[in-house]
């Protein structure tokens, strides 16, 4: 289940990506072994000079402001080891003190971390399962919700499959078999819903 970080006593040391995501900087933390999300940190925005010192000499930059946004442009999304340290500002906000292989995420550890974001911020109803946590089983439709572009409505839903065979990049697929990207955000839960959309 997606939380929230709190206060840390003393620093600690975790993997995963570093983002801006919805006007804030986070850092979403990831197992070893590449599955899911685990949890989610905000960030305050500021480096710290041993932080500054890592990113320099890893070539992202020579800004010597303690920001994140002078060496990581809001577009870049790092993917490495970090040492949270705890802000004197806020006890759920974390600096990040140092970083440790250091590289450039990819589209699908971008896109799980924007998804755990999102199911941490906006909570899913209860009779739907975050994809973070399991998938549908075969090609058939379901009852997907996403995040709705529009003010009037927090989440919509859609019928959808998930085909990864299909399309391994984009597995999720509107039952006219289009990317339901094409259409609006990331697929964040399911339910099964065989009552309304199984053939009689």
């Amino acid at each position: 289940m997606a939380r929230f970080s709190t206060r840390i006593p003393a620093s600690r040391r975790c993997s995963g990506v570093v983002l801006n995501h919805r006007s804030q900087w986070w850092l979403v933390e990831f197992p070893k072994d590449g599955a899911n999300p685990t949890a989610i940190h905000r960030l305050t925005g500021n480096l710290t000079a041993g932080m500054i010192e890592k990113l320099t000499a890893a070539g992202f930059g020579s800004d010597d402001r303690c920001a994140i946004g002078s060496p990581y442009p809001s577009d870049l999304y790092s993917l490495g080891d970090f040492r949270l340290v705890p802000s004197d500002r806020s006890p759920d906000l974390f600096d990040i003190d140092a970083c440790h292989r250091l590289t450039e995420a990819d589209t699908p550890a971008v896109r799980l971390a924007r998804m755990m974001i999102e199911t941490t911020l906006f909570l899913l109803p209860s009779d739907f399962v975050s994809v973070l946590t399991a998938v549908p089983k075969n090609d058939r439709p379901v009852l997907a919700i996403r995040l709705s572009g529009y003010v009037c409505s927090t989440f919509e839903l859609l019928t959808a499959r998930y085909m990864p065979a299909y399309r391994p990049l984009s597995p999720w697929r509107d039952i006219s078999n289009e990317a339901v990207g094409d259409s609006g955000g990331d697929i964040l839960g399911w339910r099964h819903a065989a009552d309304w959309l199984e053939l009689t």
